[in-house]
């Protein structure tokens, strides 16, 4: 197993991959949550990260190369899912380019999954961690510096006599609330949502993962189809110090599912609705929870919520099934306006709708109007 780190250098650069998606920042610019818990956790293990998102700065590899001669890190880490892969690839190589001595980490769903095919394609990456890495991350640098053993660093990945091998699996994290973020280290001014007047955006997590088996979706198998909750008080605790200390006004929840316990759920809009912030809320969830909480509809306008987004997978129940989506009513594509204000627009247009997603005439103007007589956040 290769790499060692000196006692004196513990900075780690933690750079977001330079990879560009029209669709993704329309809407606003998005920060690296998973860089602010991972940096969080290095600082706590005594290192001194630093995040870069090149990405979001829209910085080439060429900046990429005089950043990483500027920081002169010990360590260079880029995390990535497989349309990012390639990018994420030439920075670990440019960043042994700028110095061999550079220990290179990389990180996310495409290399936990495809970590022996990463390994042998690119010989600039000289670690993977696997799933979460507030745990793996911090021991294996503790490793590196002479503070453990590599081969007992549950989650990493790397080279043994020039073949990839892979150490067993960490356990998933239980207490969410316990991990230490570092806010502190993101450039705040670069985090907007266009579509609210460019106000200052942050997301955050309130849940880890979704118990659904979809066969299109990696998260099944990269949480196992596990679901673990932060504390509603925390979530608002930790909402409240964005909005006073950075001014953020809007915030994006990214977990698959922030829904699946009502009680939980239904508490933290209560929470938010009590603090009476200002806010707004984007979010995603499922199309049976939204129906699920029509009667509570109310609540989440009043908490904030002005976006939620619902997979689109099909209307055909046939589809659905094949894909083991588990949601047996067809009516979702009345979740792309899900506000009181957009339910009459979409009757007036459904017709074009029902062609674009409704080849087969599946779903009926008369199914969408007897699922929804009324407006839900009227």
């Amino acid at each position: 197993m290769q790499g060692k780190l000196g006692k004196s250098n513990k900075k780690v650069l933690l750079v977001t991959p330079p990879y560009h998606c029209g669709v993704l920042e329309a809407a606003g610019r998005w920060l690296p949550l998973g860089f602010v818990y991972i940096a969080g956790a290095l600082r706590k293990a005594g290192f001194e990260p630093v995040i870069y998102d090149a990405m979001t700065k829209f910085h080439d590899f060429e900046d990429i190369a005089k950043r990483i001669e500027e920081e002169r890190p010990a360590v260079v880490v880029t995390t990535c899912y497989t349309s990012t892969y390639p990018a994420g690839k030439r920075l670990l190589e440019i960043a042994k380019q700028v110095s061999p001595s550079i220990v290179t980490v990389m990180g996310g769903v495409h290399s936990t999954f495809m970590w022996k095919e990463v390994l042998e394609d690119c010989q600039a990456v000289d670690f993977i961690v696997r799933y979460e890495g507030e745990v793996s991350f911090p021991e294996l640098l503790l490793a590196l510096s002479g503070n453990g053993d590599l081969r007992k660093v549950r989650g990493i990945a790397c080279r043994q006599n020039g073949k990839p091998v892979a150490n067993s699996l960490a356990p998933y994290i239980e207490n969410l609330d316990g991990l230490t973020k570092a806010w502190d280290l993101l450039d705040w001014e670069d985090y907007v949502y266009f579509a609210s007047d460019n106000k200052r955006l942050a997301i955050l997590d309130t849940s880890r993962g979704c118990p659904f088996g979809c066969t299109f979706c990696s998260q099944q198998r990269y949480w196992e189809k596990s679901w673990r909750a932060r504390n509603p008080e925390k979530v608002i605790e930790e909402i409240e110090y964005l909005h006073s200390q950075y001014g953020v006004e809007v915030f994006m929840f990214s977990d698959e599912l922030p829904t699946w316990s009502r009680e939980r759920w239904e508490q933290l809009l209560d929470l938010l609705t009590e603090r009476d912030l200002g806010i707004e809320i984007l979010m995603e969830s499922r199309g049976d929870d939204i129906l699920r909480d029509e009667d509570i509809m109310k609540k989440y306008k009043r908490a904030g919520v002005s976006h939620i987004y619902v997979g689109l997978e099909s209307v055909s129940q046939k589809t659905l099934d094949f894909f083991k989506k588990d949601i047996r009513e067809l009516a979702l594509a009345i979740f792309m306006w899900v506000s009181n204000r957009f339910l009459k627009k979409l009757l007036t247009f459904s017709k074009k709708i029902l062609r674009w997603l409704n080849p087969r005439k599946s779903l009926t103007l008369s199914m969408i109007t007897r699922l929804f007589p009324k407006p839900l956040l009227s």
